[in-house]
């Protein structure tokens, strides 16, 4: 990369400081955000991104939220209230935007969401070989349920007591 393309990676790093989290409340934006660049993020842990995949977490609880720069999907969240606990998963940030400090946002967002709900248990799932993510969760203070999922039983559950 060319000294000139360093710095204008560098300023949009710059430039983009707070995510957006946007509920996909109408059909219409539910398959918006199903359509979004599927390279960015082909599959979630648990399921393909697929329209009728995405309808069915929904339709079973989970909300579905764009994760947002100013007017960028730079990600996917899904969050489901059950009693005391927040389960909580996303799908990978996209490329060119990983890097930026949004996966401890996305974080953040799940925790503050659970305070504003006075929920006080975060549960999160992630794929085993995600180190990257396995690191992010060690980092926040989240703790391995020692419950896997997945026909491989390669998604590890985590949670953090708030």
């Amino acid at each position: 990369m060319s000294p000139s393309g360093q710095d204008d990676k560098k300023k949009k790093m710059e430039e983009i400081k707070n995510l957006i989290f946007k509920e996909a409340k109408k059909e219409e934006e539910v398959i918006n955000l199903s359509k979004f660049d599927i390279q960015a993020f082909t599959d979630t842990q648990d399921f393909s991104w697929t329209l009728d995949n995405i309808k069915r977490e929904v339709k079973i609880g989970w909300k579905l939220f764009s994760v947002m720069t100013d007017s960028e999907i730079v990600a996917a969240v899904l969050i489901r209230k059950d009693g005391d606990t927040l389960f909580t998963k996303n799908t990978p940030i996209k490329m060119a935007f990983q890097g930026n400090g949004f996966s401890h946002q996305i974080k953040h967002f799940y925790e503050e969401e659970a305070k504003r709900s006075q929920i006080n248990k975060v549960v999160n799932y992630c794929p085993m070989d995600n180190f990257r993510m396995i690191a992010l969760n060690e980092s926040h203070g989240y703790k391995r349920t020692g419950n896997a999922f997945g026909m491989s039983k390669n998604i590890i559950e985590w949670v953090k007591v708030l």
